[in-house]
């Protein structure tokens, strides 16, 4: 009888430790689905606004579907997070996209400077939160096209 019993109760725990993995998975999944909906609408976004070119601080008004340049995400939270279409995914009021537009060197992609038009690379980061708790981030680099 102890021998079965310590089986059971062993199967019990791989049971859960399997449920507990499966769940971490589809949340990370998940984040990174809605780090990607960020990325995919970055990449049709231009890199400078095209009716203030010389300014990175200036963001249009009404959300994130009148956006018209990757200056525009900087800052931004978005909770309910957003689909490709920059529109609110219902059902995922917990979750949350939190967007950083950062100029960075053009010759050393990893030093980040003060925020300017006048330097052609920026990298873009999204976190993901799920409960408010970080699950996932990712980074990508954008540049300005040749003048």
């Amino acid at each position: 009888m102890v021998i079965i019993g310590m089986g059971v109760v062993a199967l019990l725990e791989l049971l859960t430790a399997g449920t507990m993995s499966t769940g971490a998975g589809t949340e990370l999944t998940t984040a990174v689905n809605l780090a990607n909906n960020i990325h995919e609408i970055s990449v049709y976004l231009p890199f400078n606004d095209p009716t203030n070119g010389a300014s990175t601080s200036t963001k249009e008004t009404g959300g994130a579907s009148n956006y018209n340049d990757i200056w525009d995400l900087n800052g931004d939270t978005y909770s309910p997070p957003l689909d490709v279409r920059r529109q609110p995914i219902s059902g995922y009021n917990n979750w949350a996209q939190q967007v950083t537009v950062q100029s960075v060197a053009p010759d050393n992609l990893t030093a980040s400077r003060p925020n300017s038009v006048t330097l052609p690379t920026a990298r873009v980061t999204v976190t993901i939160t799920h409960n408010g708790k970080y699950v996932y981030s990712e980074s990508w680099i954008v540049s300005a096209p040749n003048s």
